[in-house]
């Protein structure tokens, strides 16, 4: 039996999505498609556009097999460890033979020899980033200088093209089965579509269109359920209220600047998206500046076993917990479950009894994240039909129903089709 894996967000899920599916089973021989996925929150330091259990429906009836949740510490996370995480817990459950991934040239070629050198020269290449960033720099670019200045093979064009958004991404995946000697056997497939960050929907409906044109698309609508990053700004500007005399460096990805600068302008917040383009600077892009604001909103301090050697991984990913599954992959599950050396967790109930102290605990931070996601979908919508339906018919009563209606994570089974 062989699996492939694939590492996605799916906010939302779309035709090329669907693509990349068909085409890594094909070209893989895999019987099964395995997609680990970001539960609530995303790379990008927001909330899904929409929940977990939904985008999970919407990836097996895409073709997906099964799907898995990373846990949130990893999915708002830089590229780095967002990789390092996922690629670690695929590398743990032991019966992963590929793991496919989008890239803007569909060539291996393009990363595995540029991730060996990233990997041996890793203290060359940090201190290197670090001086950059001194000068003012932001990540991307200073990490893309670094790799012009330190290998002559490879020129300033040549380091633009892994500052690519798909291509940063397989270049970590890349460096991580490397650092990890994995048996997981590396699949790039050449992204078709829209640009990454491209706004509007493709003329040609033969194109596949970037997840950014759907959401945009979904925010214009009113037909249907969705989050937004401003629908969290009650909620962030009370955390950063409560907490500004001690500052915010001990967050994820928050440097003392950073946190200088949020103490700074916070007086000056009107929104979540608005802060972030307010904080927004040469050194500080508006990506890194919205995942610091959610490590806040979630309360993700910096762990002194963030990043553990490579020798004590089973920290960093503790336990895999199951999303949704279609019916006719019983065998990938049994698979799982024979194999891996982490626990499976498919029941929330059973979880305190199966993982270990340290793994309960990451665990809990996606519990806690999914149910302020779950909180703010129910101040957005239910409370806003309690309101409109409570005026016309004077019906109290509507506001316990909906809240029956507001997801409990330990209640909530995995989607089965």
């Amino acid at each position: 039996m062989k699996t492939a894996a694939i590492i996605a967000e799916y906010n939302p899920f779309h035709k090329g999505h669907r693509y990349q599916i068909e085409e890594t089973r094909k070209a893989t021989g895999a019987d099964y498609i395995l997609v680990l996925m970001s539960g609530d929150f995303v790379q990008r330091g927001e909330p899904a556009i929409y929940n977990k259990y939904i985008r999970t429906r919407m990836a097996l009836l895409g073709g997906a097999d099964a799907v898995l949740e990373l846990p949130v510490l990893y999915a708002t996370s830089s590229a780095e460890f967002f990789a390092e995480g996922a690629v670690t817990l695929l590398d743990h459950m032991q019966m992963v033979d590929f793991l496919s991934f989008g890239s803007e040239s569909g060539k291996l070629e393009d990363f595995l020899p540029l991730a060996e050198l990233l990997n041996r020269k890793e203290a060359t290449v940090l201190s290197t980033v670090n001086e950059l960033l001194r000068q003012g720099l932001s990540y991307p670019k200073a990490r893309s200088r670094a790799v012009s200045l330190l290998f002559s093979e490879y020129s300033s064009a040549d380091a633009a093209f892994f500052s690519s958004p798909n291509n940063i991404l397989a270049l970590e995946y890349c460096k991580t089965l490397q650092k990890l000697k994995s048996s997981i056997k590396p699949f790039t497939l050449l992204r078709k579509g829209s640009g990454y960050h491209d706004p509007f929907l493709p003329e040609d409906s033969s194109m596949y269109p970037s997840a950014s044109a759907l959401r945009s698309l979904i925010t214009a609508s009113t037909s249907s359920q969705f989050l937004t990053a401003d629908d969290l700004s009650p909620q962030l500007f009370y955390k950063l209220l409560t907490e500004k005399d001690c500052g915010f460096s001990d967050y994820l990805d928050c440097s003392t600047a950073l946190s200088d600068r949020i103490c700074k302008y916070l007086s000056s917040f009107t929104g979540y998206t608005d802060f972030c383009t307010l904080l927004k600077s040469r050194e500080f892009t508006y990506t890194r500046i919205s995942r610091t604001l959610l490590h806040i909103l979630l309360n993700q301090k910096t762990p002194v076993s963030f990043k553990p050697s490579f020798s004590e991984r089973h920290l960093k990913t503790p336990y895999v917990r199951l999303l949704g599954f279609r019916k006719d992959s019983a065998p990938l599950l049994s698979s799982i479950k024979k194999h891996s050396d982490i626990p499976l967790v498919s029941k929330l109930a059973d979880a305190k009894t199966i993982l270990l102290e340290e793994a309960y605990q990451m665990l809990s931070r996606d519990i806690m994240a999914s149910t302020l996601y779950e909180s703010a979908t129910f101040l957005k919508y239910a409370s806003t039909d309690f309101h409109q339906k409570t005026a016309a018919n004077n019906d109290p009563s509507f506001f316990a129903e909906a809240k029956k209606g507001l997801l409990n994570e330990y209640q909530q089974s995995p989607v089965i089709l």
